[in-house]
């Protein structure tokens, strides 16, 4: 489970964002990585990384990400995909091949665009293999935005990589990107302002106050409430005229997608609950942080140093819940 959306401020800064949920402790944290960083792929082999980035990892023999932003201003975020996904079950000669886990941190080290992705993804495989962390082959698929604030998915379908154009700037989980968007049509009806009040047969009815116009928004957790409320929130969300008022903005939006532990629980008995949220500022290459322990925001710049330093950076970040006392 999670929900990521795509959001424009006031000046037209382009952001995107997600929460991530997940029912297995992924610990991740903030780290970047240097452009011309050497790491190993299932089939590929040492590539060099032509662009920096940072974003939401982990080290498993190699740096995995989940989410992040590039020196170009490209972001992508992974979201579970179950019982949609498929992949490869061998490398295709004459073609890039890569596993289901490594196409994010590819995409990321490697592309500049929505356009060059479009254009590279007519040559890229992704083969399913094993992930030792959940010990299963991982169902995902991906969002992805760029400096322009345009915004895809990219899906397999039939073992084929898609990419989908993204009219509304949201994902959430399964089905697939067609099915949310035909499902949005069921709630026009959706409005910020409140309903009229209305004569039926002679007598008035009249809304019982505010929000009104909200009634039948689904609130439920599934993928498919999600994606919808996460639509709703992003259209009429105040914008905010600078970088921060946009951030607290969709912080806000998120808050309404956020999952607090124990209230969703898998039938093994795991939480699956909202372990962090993140914001990527696509203008200005700020990565905004917050983890599930703390209501704080932690914030990284993909600054020049950053980019061409010899080793990867991992920030730590305080997990522990504070209270900036008045008195």
């Amino acid at each position: 489970m999670c929900t990521s959306i795509t959001f424009q401020s006031e000046n037209k800064l382009n952001f995107f964002a997600r929460t991530m949920d997940f029912g297995f402790e992924l610990n991740g944290m903030p780290i970047a990585i240097p452009r011309n960083y050497e790491s190993t792929f299932h089939f590929e082999g040492t590539l060099k990384t032509t662009y920096a980035f940072v974003g939401t990892g982990q080290k498993m023999g190699e740096y995995m990400f989940a989410d992040g932003v590039n020196e170009k201003g490209l972001s992508i975020a992974e979201l579970y995909y179950l019982n949609e996904a498929s992949y490869k079950s061998e490398p295709v000669d004459g073609k890039i091949n890569l596993t289901q886990d490594e196409f994010l941190t590819w995409v990321l080290g490697h592309v500049a665009s929505i356009d060059e992705l479009k254009e590279l993804s007519k040559n890229i495989e992704l083969v399913g293999v094993k992930n030792d962390l959940v010990s299963a082959v991982t169902p995902l698929h991906f969002i992805v935005s760029d400096k322009t604030g345009r915004c895809v998915v990219v899906e397999t379908n039939d073992a084929t990589l898609t990419v989908k154009d993204n009219p509304v700037g949201v994902m959430t989980n399964s089905p697939n990107l067609e099915w949310h968007l035909t499902n949005l049509n069921n709630y026009l009806s959706i409005q910020p302002t409140n309903f009229a009040s209305k004569e039926l047969d002679g007598y008035t009815l009249k809304p019982f106050g505010q929000g009104s116009g909200t009634y039948g928004l689904p609130g439920g957790l599934t993928s498919p409430e999600r994606f919808v409320r996460a639509t709703y929130m992003k259209a009429y969300t105040e914008k905010g005229q600078t970088e921060l008022e946009a951030v607290n903005s969709i912080y806000h939006i998120l808050n309404t997608v956020t999952i607090p532990k124990g209230v969703n629980v898998k039938d093994d008995g795991h939480n699956d609950y909202t372990q962090y949220r993140a914001v990527f500022n696509l203008t200005d290459l700020t990565y905004y942080f917050n983890p599930y322990y703390t209501q704080e925001v932690y914030s990284v710049k993909l600054t020049e140093e950053l980019c061409s330093k010899d080793d990867v950076t991992v920030f730590d970040v305080p997990h522990t819940f504070e209270i900036n006392k008045l008195n």
